[in-house]
């Protein structure tokens, strides 16, 4: 076992499990719609009965695939662990190590971000937050609404800032991040979007 800087480990990690995380990904996106719709086709004779197979094998595999990944992951860390001691930079915890070991930069700016009020954001702050091929089309009204953000918790000290004051914040304001937004920014809402359009129209669209 060797010590690596958490930063350095995310490089090392990306080529030891990159191609197989890749993979992974293109399955989840369209080999699991396909294997619903196709069990559906399998165990059904008409179309009602195809599309309430199809449905109930979206819900167990949805279920055994992400019990799946979770025991994947951690195992993956498990064994990078066996050859790596990752070593938090910067003052970073060992579970935040770990999420720059997974994530790199990304994770990096969020956690320096995290850990400052909204008085101490700086433009660039915001502008890494805000950027991004995914941020592109929402970059300017990101941007926007965390100088928002800032304003408003600079300006009242007494207001502690919290998952629960920003949000009735945000809504207040109406700048919430809508369901295209979270879409388009997040890696999670993307692929579920992706996944479930295409076991939508597979299952009740190319079943008829």
């Amino acid at each position: 076992m060797f010590g690596m800087l958490d930063f350095r480990a995310h490089k090392l990690y990306l080529i030891i499990f990159g191609i197989p995380n890749f993979l992974l990904l293109l399955i989840s996106l369209f080999g699991l719609p396909f294997a619903y719709y196709e069990i559906g086709k399998s165990y059904a004779d008409s179309y009602i009965t195809q599309v309430i197979f199809s449905l109930i094998a979206l819900v167990i595999i949805e279920i055994i695939w992400t019990i799946f990944v979770t025991y994947l992951s951690k195992f993956y860390m498990f064994l990078f662990g066996l050859f790596v001691d990752i070593i938090p930079a910067d003052g970073r915890t060992e579970e935040e190590a770990k999420a720059v070991v997974w994530n790199g930069d990304k994770a990096i700016h969020l956690i320096k971000f995290s850990k400052k009020k909204p008085k101490d954001w700086t433009d660039e702050d915001i502008d890494k937050l805000s950027s991004g091929l995914f941020n592109f089309f929402y970059a300017e009204k990101r941007s926007l609404r965390f100088a928002k953000i800032r304003e408003y918790f600079t300006k009242n000290p007494k207001i502690n800032y919290n998952d629960w004051t920003l949000n009735e914040f945000l809504k207040k304001e109406k700048i919430e991040r809508d369901i295209f937004e979270k879409i388009v920014t997040e890696p999670l809402y993307r692929l579920c979007a992706i996944r479930y359009s295409l076991a939508f129209y597979l299952i009740f669209l190319q079943s008829i």
